[in-house]
């Protein structure tokens, strides 16, 4: 396939209206569903297709996997990651999917090395989704108590 071939079969995007738009796609989500927590949100373009949104969820530990358990709730298409870099990053639990109208998202909540201790490697999918749970019910206990 010649260059010429893959810029015609792609769907090129005006950046500079696809921006706003995100913008405005993730505003109308959390106006949708205003108990979701933001501590930012990014938008992601090129000019080769629609862009997506990162959300970033504040809080301790079982408060930051309490909102992201939020989101997933309000995504579509939604799956969990638990990321552990072997070089030693900041590890991060996420939740990929769709906001309502289809875009793009990915909802991140830093960890510390710490909230991590005894993961050996990153988990996806159910085992994520366990070990959210285990660290958001610690929200859930309090509130009873």
């Amino acid at each position: 396939m010649t260059t010429t071939t893959l810029k015609s079969c792609l769907s090129r995007v005006d950046m500079w209206r696809e921006l706003p738009r995100l913008a405005e796609v993730a505003h109308a989500h959390i106006g949708r569903h205003p108990g979701l927590v933001v501590a930012s949100v990014e938008v992601f373009t090129t000019d080769l297709g629609p862009g997506r949104v990162v959300v970033h969820v504040p809080g301790d530990l079982a408060l930051a996997c309490t909102r992201l358990l939020a989101w997933r709730d309000t995504l579509t298409r939604a799956s969990s990651c638990l990321e552990i870099e072997a070089d030693p990053q900041q590890p991060k639990a996420m939740i990929f999917g769709r906001l309502y109208e289809g875009t793009p998202a990915t909802v991140v909540a830093p960890l510390a090395e710490e909230h991590v201790v005894g993961v050996e490697r990153s988990e996806v999918g159910d085992r994520a989704m366990v070990w959210l749970r285990a660290r958001a019910e610690r929200v859930v206990s309090a509130a009873r108590e």
